[in-house]
């Protein structure tokens, strides 16, 4: 190989490395992302679940208006 292959050899391997990195990264994100959403879902349908056996106090009203 001369010189300038290898420069190109190295240019592509090093594009290759970035995305697939890219990649990883995006993938940790979106499998985070889905567990919080997971979590959400829950919350609310606990919460859901708790309004219909006991409803909740009012909030208390503050003077000056």
């Amino acid at each position: 190989m001369s010189g300038g292959d290898q420069y190109v050899v190295a240019a592509y391997a090093v594009i290759w490395v970035v995305l697939l990195l890219y990649v990883v990264v995006n993938g940790m994100k979106t499998a985070r992302l889905a567990r919080e959403a997971e979590l959400l879902s829950r919350l609310v349908a606990e919460r859901e679940g708790d309004a219909g056996a006991a409803p909740a106090a009012a909030p208390a009203e503050h003077g000056g208006e």
